[in-house]
């Protein structure tokens, strides 16, 4: 006959070790669902890190349209300003043409006249005004002639190897700040066309030697 005090202890040891056993099934089985729960919160948190990156990157590119459309309208404004008279003061240069002309025939005429005064006061104070307006007058002579500035109206001959260098101003040619508003006439200097021939002649015959003597090589 079994001893029930030592069945009871068994029974007690063996339902120790199920305990147990439960125990460390329920701490892996709490393991995993930790695992999986970080898994899917990293994740989640990858997923709304993307999503913050690809927003932030999109606001940074929104703000750069933003700055560059106001830095636009802003050059575009002063423009406006800037050049708002450009038609006005571009039909007021007949006055200044005709001015200096006439200023010319009445020093030449008559220097001491008081008309002549009178005209050099009101084309000095004219320029005055259109020059805080941005009117600038073109250097033309001495300078080389520039098709974006110049208009060549006639040709001297010169003896020396500076060609196209302007040598007379026919008419004055102006900026309004830093845009052409009219183009200077000019007459410029060039080579004489026996002289002209000849350097051509003999840069043809420079370069017929030089083909020889590579031929030759």
């Amino acid at each position: 006959m079994k001893d029930p005090k030592k069945e009871i202890e068994s029974l007690q040891e063996n339902s120790k070790g199920i305990n147990h056993k439960i125990e460390e099934q329920e701490k892996e089985d709490i393991s995993l669902d930790e695992s999986k729960l970080n898994t899917l919160d990293i994740a989640s948190l990858k997923k709304k890190a993307d999503e913050y990156d690809f927003l932030w990157d999109k606001y940074l590119r929104v703000c750069a349209e933003f700055d560059n459309t106001r830095k636009r309208w802003e050059k575009e404004k002063k423009d406006i300003v800037k050049f708002a008279n450009y038609s006005l003061i571009k039909e007021l240069l007949t006055i200044i043409d005709e001015s200096e002309h006439a200023l010319k025939s009445i020093r030449e005429s008559s220097p001491n006249n008081d008309i002549g005064r009178g005209v050099e006061m009101v084309y000095n104070n004219l320029l005055a005004i259109l020059n805080k307006q941005g009117l600038k007058v073109m250097n033309c002579v001495g300078n080389r002639f520039d098709p974006h500035c110049h208009e060549i109206v006639g040709y001297k001959e010169i003896n020396n190897d500076e060609e196209y260098v302007i040598l007379e101003e026919v008419q004055k040619g102006y900026f309004l700040e830093d845009k052409v508003l009219r183009t200077a006439k000019v007459i410029v200097g060039v080579k004489p066309k026996g002289k002209l021939a000849n350097d051509e002649n003999k840069l043809a015959n420079d370069e017929n030697k030089e083909n020889h003597t590579k031929n030759l090589e």
